[in-house]
């Protein structure tokens, strides 16, 4: 092997180092409204979550004591960080989970949970 060949195959072990902790990085959850295990008093004007890169929301389910609850609007597929719904009626004391799935800026398939408590 000449030296050429030795710098070409460092230089690419150093470009692939420098690129493998982006390709395993992942859309991460920053914020949850209400917060992920709160105790709310009284129904939440505003669900949402937040992430540290655009994500396009695909689902945003929230269930509780009543079954699923419906939201006044359903997540749009529009790539953004910050997603707000609004209960179409009060939610009614009890516990709560939202169940979410999106589609990462990177590529790949999201998805999670976050559970709340509302109080009387």
């Amino acid at each position: 092997m000449n030296i050429e060949t030795n710098i070409a195959r460092i230089a690419l072990a150093l470009l692939l180092l420098a690129v493998a902790p982006m390709l395993w990085a992942h859309a991460e959850v920053t914020e949850t409204w209400p917060e992920t295990g709160a105790s709310v008093e009284g129904s939440p004007e505003v669900l949402g979550i937040a992430f540290n890169e655009e994500m396009r929301l695909t689902l945003f389910e929230v269930t509780g004591p009543a079954g699923t609850e419906p939201l006044e609007t359903d997540p749009d597929r529009e790539a953004a960080t910050t997603f707000q719904f609004v209960p179409a009626e009060e939610l009614v004391a009890g516990d709560y989970t939202v169940n979410w799935r999106g589609l990462a800026a990177d590529g790949h398939l999201m998805s999670g949970r976050f559970e709340f408590t509302v109080d009387d």
